[in-house]
């Protein structure tokens, strides 16, 4: 009983003393900015005082109006926005938000998300060439986020947001030079499955790229990379050997967990047996080298048989794993783990 009261009064005693010291603090602070905003009165008075005496002290008309001139250089800009990195960006996200301010009571228009038909707005580029400015798609997001917003209001209860939105609509007959480029890129893309030519070429976003096919004598090559190992792996129909730089798979990997991530592709798509495999392998570890070649493997496969690629995309083959090991930071013993002491 005795330990409670005094861990009461204990407790009691910290909340006063905390709340006595808040106030002492507030009240120090509030002295302070009183005698800050003193100072800077008499401070903003007496470069007036100075350019006066200035001016009078000046003889001539000449020297008193190119003084004149160079004061009025110096005033202050007209916006706060002078004073940031993107002025230009800066005053018209003020300007977008005042506008939601201001119309945020009006009443706006419900549109399904479905059947809704979206305004088009102007491309990023052409934002930037119309207002000589360089945007990021962080900040064209943030402008056109805004525009949405305003153009739900109702255009006869807010006429003048309706010219400004103007401003920045699209026209939906006139597409843009990006648009002409991606069109010409797909008409100008071949896709000919029949074709079996190792040498055919294809265009691919503008540039030209071998056609994955099989060689004259049913090989298909493929390379496969996982964290710093890279495998060249060569696949044609067999009886369901592996030889790694060389060597049996049994003898190149000793680790069960590595020789199965290697014949993982060929568990998944029920292959087991009906290839030979050829893998040159350089750089990692007995785990990268392992998932470098199943990555090849898979190419290979949907190379053969292009049907296997939904069933080795569900089994994470298909694309690259880029995980890596998480370098270490200065003051840690690891990547994340710190010191007891």
């Amino acid at each position: 009983m005795a330990f409670e009261l005094l861990n009461f009064s204990l407790r009691r005693l910290i909340k006063t003393s905390l709340i006595y010291s808040r106030r002492y603090n507030a009240q120090r602070f509030l002295n302070t900015v009183s005698v800050k905003s003193t100072n800077t009165q008499n401070a903003t008075s007496q470069p007036a005082i100075l350019v006066e005496s200035k001016i009078s002290s000046l003889t001539s008309d000449a020297d008193k109006e190119a003084l004149i001139k160079n004061i009025a250089l110096l005033q202050k800009p007209r916006t706060i926005s002078y004073f940031t990195g993107s002025p230009f960006y800066n005053d018209l996200i003020i300007q977008l938000d005042e506008l939601m301010e201001k119309y945020k009571d009006h009443p706006k228009i419900t549109r399904d998300k479905k059947d809704a038909k979206t305004t088009l707005w102007k491309l990023k580029h052409t934002l930037e060439i119309e207002l000589d400015i360089t945007l990021k798609s962080s900040e064209y997001r943030k402008i056109t986020d805004r525009l949405n917003a305003l153009d739900l209001l109702i255009p006869q209860t807010a006429p003048k947001v309706r010219q400004f939105l103007k401003l920045f609509q699209r026209d939906p007959n006139a597409p843009s030079a990006i648009h002409d480029v991606i069109k010409e890129q797909k008409d100008k893309t071949i896709d000919n499955d029949d074709n079996t030519d190792q040498n055919e070429n294809i265009t691919v976003n503008g540039t030209k790229k071998n056609k994955l096919t099989l060689d004259q004598y049913g090989r298909s090559f493929a390379t496969g990379k996982r964290k710093n190992a890279s495998a060249q792996v060569s696949l044609i129909k067999g009886d369901g050997k592996v030889l790694i730089n060389g060597k049996t798979l049994a003898n190149y990997f000793l680790a069960l967990k590595d020789r199965e991530a290697v014949l993982y592709p060929f568990e998944v798509t029920s292959c087991i047996g009906d290839y030979n495999v050829w893998v040159i392998v350089k750089g990692g570890g007995p785990t990268g080298q392992a998932d470098a070649i199943a990555h090849g493997i898979a190419k290979c496969l949907m190379i053969h048989n292009p049907e296997l690629k939904s069933i080795l995309r569900r089994a994470n083959l298909v694309a690259r794993d880029p995980r890596r090991v998480e370098r270490k930071k200065p003051g840690r013993a690891k990547a994340r783990k710190r010191y007891t002491w």
